[in-house]
């Protein structure tokens, strides 16, 4: 089995409200979002297991998670989790630059998957809506990662101060 398969039967009304439930979608017009929905592909279903995103690939469309769960991982090492509501892939879509980490759907999943292409057929004010969104998905993403950031340099400082007290405790004992 690929990656993901297309989901081809869902009729219009159906993708329109379903789209309507996307955060990244929720203030765009019915108007913009049944355009949307004539993307071709744009409804795709990822089984369990399956990585539909690889580190390093150069595949540049965002995907936004409809139903399921997915763990991402950076050179193998759990990174973070995706859920209904989110989307990722975003890194390579706004960059083009080959993925940045490797994701796997914890269950079956239901996404939306949005290329370059696609995403050039929106209105254009349908289109700023999105990239405001994907810019705020960013920044709360980079934020976490600061926070996490500067947690670790916290705990590698006190490591630091605890090894040279042990060192300072260790040449003390060899002088007595």
């Amino acid at each position: 089995m690929g990656k993901t398969q297309p989901i081809n039967n869902v009729s219009k009304l159906r993708a329109v409200e379903l789209l309507s439930r996307a955060e990244l979608f929720k203030s765009l017009s019915s108007e913009d979002k049944r355009q949307f929905t004539l993307a071709p592909g744009l409804f795709q279903y990822a089984a369990s297991g399956v990585e539909f995103i690889q580190q390093g690939e150069p595949d540049y469309c965002i995907y936004v998670v409809m139903s399921g769960k997915a763990k991402v991982y950076r050179d193998r090492i759990h990174v973070g989790d995706i859920a209904a509501g989110q989307f990722v892939g975003e890194v390579s879509f706004v960059t083009r630059e080959p993925r940045t980490a490797t994701v796997q759907a914890v269950t079956d999943m239901i996404m939306l998957r949005i290329d370059a292409e696609n995403f050039r057929k929106l209105p254009i004010l349908a289109r700023e809506i999105m990239k405001d969104k994907i810019i705020g998905g960013l920044n709360a993403r980079i934020g976490l990662m600061n926070k996490e950031m500067q947690a670790l340099r916290i705990r590698n400082e006190e490591l630091d101060q605890n090894e040279e007290v042990e060192l300072k405790a260790e040449n003390n004992d060899e002088a007595t």
